[in-house]
């Protein structure tokens, strides 16, 4: 097994008040209609336990089964792992007023994921690996932002 990591960081402006649009984040509803290839969840609280329909990408198979606790603090979600799984999902969204009554977002998020490979192959797959994350962290983040509430 080895831990592999991806990380992907951007600001946007959105178009509605910063409350609204971190209240909307941090809905445990909102994240897991975001969430691609949902197997099945649990919500606890604020813990979501993930588990997610196996990848096959040749090489290597996974299937990811952890869990992530979500915290809204004014205008700020973030989000850690529990420890449990063989994904940790950690970042931050912060959302501030603009003057038009919109606002703009600074969105960062790592995952690191524990591959089920030799660690021979680990070098050679984490250049890869890096880039593949950050592409699905970002599509992550705009199917969030596409289902933001409208007007």
């Amino acid at each position: 097994m080895a831990w592999m990591e991806g990380t992907h960081e951007e600001t946007r402006t959105l178009p509605l008040p910063a409350d609204v649009a971190a209240a909307h984040f941090a809905n445990p509803e909102r994240i897991l209609a975001a969430t691609k290839g949902l197997e099945s969840h649990e919500v606890e609280g604020h813990t979501i336990h993930f588990i997610l329909e196996e990848e096959d990408h040749g090489v290597v198979k996974f299937k990811a089964d952890y869990r992530c606790t979500y915290t809204l603090d004014g205008t700020t979600v973030r989000w850690a792992p529990t420890g449990e799984g063989n994904l940790q999902q950690s970042g931050e969204a912060t959302f501030t007023p603009n003057d038009d009554g919109g606002c703009t977002l600074h969105y960062q998020e790592s995952l690191k994921i524990d591959l089920p490979v030799a660690s021979m192959m680990a070098p050679m797959l984490k250049p890869l690996l890096g880039p593949l994350v950050a592409k699905e962290i970002a599509a992550y983040l705009d199917r969030i932002v596409g289902s933001l509430p409208t007007g």
